[in-house]
């Protein structure tokens, strides 16, 4: 018995240490027992022979300011982990863990005094069963449970977290809960107001939730009144109450005004006069949707609200290029630069002030962490003078002020403003000589802007220079991918004058539902020029969000936190994990484009046999379609089987021994050493006339063909020769045994050494590895001669370092189905 206690006192110490030295917590480790009265007086009738005596968990945590409790209960030998029926607390890990848990539920807790109960009210409680030895990562076993809605929950991970990760998790299952009412009373709500335009519903929501806002010292009339009211009443009070409420945070009338002008159609509105519509809405607000506006976190609750009308009313603003920045993104944005307890942030068009809150929240955090003794009255002026926002569409500008009112800070800086008008630039004037200067920017632009006479809206790049001028540390930007290779003349100036730090492309899903688009992140220090300075580029394929039918994309497995650590990770120490395809780190000088898919390596991990036996198989079908006049033909795939069946020999050409297929032994060649390449000309489909010769564009069927015509003079006609999707279908490759002509979707590949004669089984090996192109491409960055020739291949060589023409032919005649071409 002596021995077991030792070998558990051991234990109970290796594990303190790896937590005290290998993971972050802002408080200290207890052993056995606290100095809290509440968590003590819950263990104190805990014992694991439940006669009531004192229980002790092995190590506990206490987070007092985040209600945080953490209990572990830690056994020296794996095979004391966990018993059968989990119901043998004194001799296994999992059993005495939930066994603890179990004396913070309801049930328990009643049993306690009174006092005891309510100081548990909210806290967040977290149960980890250890056994083994932790600096053995193979002898060890870790299960973690949660109290969860009075219900014990394995969460299913297997390490002991940081701190901050299990906050996160916690705050998931609450955006999980804050999400899914949201949706069902924004679905609500918008089934009320389906006869009213859908510009006007957010308006009209951020009024009546100003109407119901409530402090402690100042009594709201509207509030207690309003279910008693006649319909006419309550139109005749809202903008009195909006003007009463506003005014008593300290915000100016011009701000009101705007708002108020903005409501003037619900006096006129006929529905709205005629029903108890508002009432309605009104009750569904007090009773399902403020109560949420008083927990602290990062999600943007109005935002939500917005993002569900424009779903409910077909996401027409999308369309015209509002797309509001998801939650865990205004975060990140908060998390991959320094903040300081001073900065002031800045956002040129901040919607509904999605960025200004996490900003907030970060300042806020930063403030209380820091060692300034008049913590709440730093914060007080943070909220005054630390934030500031433009926003140009009076919509969205008075969902930002009923945003910012709910989060405790009516009185920031935001202003109904054009960031590129001149009153903008009195503004920032005027906070200047306030002694209020902007030193880090976010922003989230309108997409799609052109700057001309049909699309007035500023590009995202305008955007971009913009904020970073303005701006004395740090400017952060999400836009769509052709913001960072488009309009070299703006991106040089901008180099000229600021540092590119970081570029990380987002995943393609980032938006939905409400949006498909492909963005990234950037992330610049400010008047510093970058005088060709190496910048890092990432690409974050996967933020672990799933889209859900009715609550977007949420991070339903809770991958999001460990990602995020690993992407900071990786931005702050390149040397460590770049490997040239997903992470890179090279210098960026004049016209070169910020984005990693101009500077990765091409990623050949993905080819196989089955890569190089598909393409026999695309080459034959095609081939066989050629020879019997199928490829316009409407053809069933059962009847197309049979026909490919009577033709297609499975046999290779050659019985070999097998060929080492071994792509990292491969020479990378540049692209225009090897290959010749020119792209087609531009033929209308107006001026197609009907003839004989293929007419090569960007689909990705029939080998490319898309018409049979007779050329005119100025195009030249091709045989034996590949050609290359520039566009639409982008990066798919052909190989051409007749004459064809060639369109300006395309461009022609033929092999730079003219000794070599490209046949088909050669074709057939280079398709699958120069498609293997096609993830740097896309609709908006099209293949060009430009980016051809700074384009890099990998193929076989010879002993002389060449490419080996003769390994690629014998190679794909060693292949199954190879004796049909």
């Amino acid at each position: 018995m002596a021995e077991i206690r030792k070998n558990e006192a051991k234990s109970d110490l290796d594990l303190y240490t790896f937590i005290k030295d290998k993971r972050k917590y802002s408080e200290s480790w207890m052993i056995k027992k606290t100095s809290n009265t509440f968590v003590q007086a819950c263990l104190d009738v805990s014992s694991k022979s439940g006669k009531g005596f004192r229980g002790e968990p092995d190590l506990l945590y206490l987070n007092e300011n985040k209600k945080l409790l953490i209990l572990i209960e830690n056994k020296p030998s794996i095979k004391d982990h966990i018993s059968k029926d989990e119901n043998n607390p004194k001799a296994y890990a999992v059993d005495g863990i939930k066994h603890y848990i179990s004396y913070f539920t309801t049930e328990k807790l009643t049993k306690l005094k009174p006092t005891v109960k309510k100081y548990f009210e909210n806290w967040l409680i977290v149960g980890i069963a250890f056994s083994g030895d932790i600096n053995d990562e193979y002898n060890h076993l870790i299960s973690t449970f949660t109290l969860t809605n009075d219900e014990i929950k394995n969460i299913e991970t297997s390490e002991i977290l940081d701190e901050d990760d299990y906050l996160a998790f916690f705050e998931n299952i609450d955006l999980e809960n804050i999400s899914k009412n949201i949706s069902k009373s924004s679905s609500e709500i918008n089934r009320m107001l389906r006869t009213l335009d859908s510009q006007k519903r957010p308006v009209l929501l951020s009024a009546l939730m100003i109407c119901l806002y409530d402090r402690d010292n100042i009594s709201n009339d509207f509030k207690k009144s309003y279910s008693n009211w006649s319909i006419t009443n309550i139109i005749r009070n809202i903008p009195t109450t909006i003007l009463d409420i506003l005014s008593n945070e300290g915000i100016d009338n011009e701000k009101i005004n705007v708002l108020v002008n903005e409501l003037a159609f619900i006096k006129t509105d006929n529905d709205l006069n005629s029903s108890d519509i508002l009432k309605e809405i009104l009750k569904e607000l007090e009773d399902n949707v403020i109560p949420l506006f008083n927990k602290k976190t990062n999600y943007d609750i109005i935002g939500k609200f917005y993002e569900e009308f424009l779903r409910y009313a077909g996401v027409a603003n999308v369309k015209k290029g509002i797309v509001l920045t998801p939650s865990h993104i205004t975060k990140l944005f908060t998390e991959l630069i320094d903040i300081k307890t001073n900065d002031v942030i800045f956002d040129t068009c901040c919607g509904t002030g999605a960025f200004l809150i996490s900003g907030m929240n970060k300042l806020v955090s930063v403030i209380e962490s820091s060692s300034l003794t008049n913590k709440k009255e730093k914060i007080n002026t943070l909220k005054q003078n630390q934030l500031i926002g433009f926003e140009k569409s009076t919509t969205m500008y008075s969902l930002a002020i009923s945003n910012m009112l709910f989060r405790g800070d009516g009185k920031s800086r935001i202003f109904n403003v054009d960031a590129f008008s001149e009153k903008a630039e009195e503004v920032l004037k005027n906070l200047n000589i306030e002694g209020i200067k902007p030193t880090i920017g976010f922003i989230n632009p309108p997409y799609g802007g052109k700057d001309n006479s049909s699309n007035p809206t500023k590009k995202e790049i305008q955007f971009l220079e913009n904020l970073l001028d303005n701006v004395s540390r740090y400017g952060l930007i999400i836009a769509p991918l052709s913001t960072y290779f488009k309009d070299d003349i703006e991106r040089n100036r901008i180099l000229s004058k600021h540092t590119l730090k970081y570029v990380i492309n987002m995943p393609g899903e980032l938006f939905q539902p409400n949006a498909v688009t492909h963005t990234a992140v950037a992330v610049f220090e400010t008047n510093l020029p970058h005088n060709n300075k190496e910048v890092v580029f990432y690409n974050l394929t996967d933020d672990g969000f799933v889209l859900s039918k009715n609550r977007g994309r949420t991070d339903l497995l809770n991958k999001w936190n460990p990602t995020k650590k690993q992407l900071i990770d990786k931005l702050k120490n390149p040397e460590k994990y770049k490997n040239n395809i997903n992470l890179v780190k090279t210098k960026i000088t004049t016209n070169d484009e910020w984005i990693i898919q101009a500077h990765s390596k091409t990623d050949y991990s993905h080819l196989s046999e089955k890569s190089f036996v598909r393409s026999i198989k695309q080459y034959i079908i095609f081939s066989t379609k050629l020879k019997l006049d199928l490829l316009n033909k409407d053809i069933d795939e059962i009847t197309l089987l049979e026909i490919l069946s009577d033709s297609i020999q499975k046999e290779p050409v050659t019985e070999t021994k097998k060929f080492d297929l071994d792509t990292t032994k491969w020479v990378e060649f540049d692209f225009n050493k090897v290959f010749d390449f020119k792209r087609g000309n531009r033929l209308t489909t107006l001026h197609q006339n009907d003839g004989d010769i293929a007419y090569i564009s960007s689909t990705k069927t029939n080998n490319g063909i898309d018409n049979y015509i007779t050329p005119p003079d100025y195009m030249t006609i091709y045989n034996n020769v590949m050609t290359i999707n520039n566009s639409g279908s982008v990066g798919y490759v052909f190989f051409h045994t007749y004459n064809f002509v060639c369109s300006d979707h395309c461009t022609v590949i033929s092999i730079k050494n003219k000794t070599i004669t490209l046949n088909e089984y050669i074709a057939i090996f280079l398709k699958p590895i120069i498609e293997s192109v096609k993830p740097k491409y896309n609709f908006a960055r099209e293949i060009s001669d430009y980016r051809l020739n700074k384009e890099k291949i990998s193929l076989p060589a010879d002993k002389q370092g060449n490419p080996n023409w003769e390994y690629m032919e014998n190679y794909i005649k060693s292949l199954p189905y190879s004796s049909s071409i």
